[in-house]
């Protein structure tokens, strides 16, 4: 594909997960979710749709969001009171094309370090996944996802991230370019199940419902799903 197609069909796919967490944050949230969101909306503003256009379409092959920007999304089904987002850059100057989606979660956590007795006290804690391109050299040359405490470029750790490894383990992703490696994210938050929803909403909007490039990336990460008896 085109990389000038493919970073406007991940803009696309990005634009419909936005809306979907809009659409949770205004109607769906529970009470539970407001310490997770007091603590991320308190570092990181949310993306408007046309910042996100901005971004990804009018700022040339080469960018990623402000530090202090995240798509916020749904959050995963087994976890309705945490607070999801995502941070993005991209690189189509170079061949192949660099991308990197920074995957973060804030949810009620159990007091570090734990206590005897256990309390029954919780804090916001946040747990954190790179999903990256292949990188130069001969061992990390793959599509692969990875822990991280932070949410950009920078080393910069987030001060609720909960202490586990920033570099292992590393698992590579079944992606042949950098949509499909964002749809594997997809495809980790909500199961097969949220990429037939996510497909379903690609076909019944306007904008993507003739995306062809689309509709060939979500056919090839469905084809991972296996039958069952």
């Amino acid at each position: 594909m085109a990389a000038d197609n493919e970073q406007k069909a991940i803009w696309h796919v990005l634009r419909l997960l936005r809306k979907d967490g809009d659409d949770w944050s205004r109607h769906h949230r529970p009470k539970a979710a407001i310490a997770a969101v007091r603590v991320a909306e308190g570092k990181f503003t949310p993306l408007e749709e046309a910042e996100l256009e901005s971004h990804l379409i009018h700022r040339g092959k080469k960018g990623k969001f402000e530090e202090n920007q995240v798509v916020f999304l749904k959050p995963p089904a087994k976890d309705p009171s945490a607070v999801a987002g995502v941070w993005c850059r991209w690189d189509y100057e170079k061949t192949p094309p660099r991308c990197g989606f920074y995957y973060g979660l804030w949810s009620a956590q159990p007091p570090f370090p734990k206590t005897d007795p256990p309390s029954e006290d919780l804090h916001t804690g946040f747990v954190g996944y790179r999903f990256e391109t292949p990188e130069d050299g001969d061992n990390h040359n793959f599509y692969h996802a990875q822990p991280c405490s932070s949410m950009g470029d920078k080393d910069d750790p987030i001060e609720h991230a909960i202490p586990i490894s920033q570099r292992d383990p590393t698992f590579p992703l079944a992606a042949g370019n950098a949509l499909e490696l964002l749809l594997c994210l997809v495809t980790s938050l909500y199961g097969m199940k949220g990429l037939l929803t996510l497909q379903e909403e690609v076909l019944n909007d306007t904008k993507t419902q003739r995306n062809a490039d689309i509709a060939k990336a979500l056919s090839a990460v469905l084809g991972l799903k296996t039958a069952t008896g």
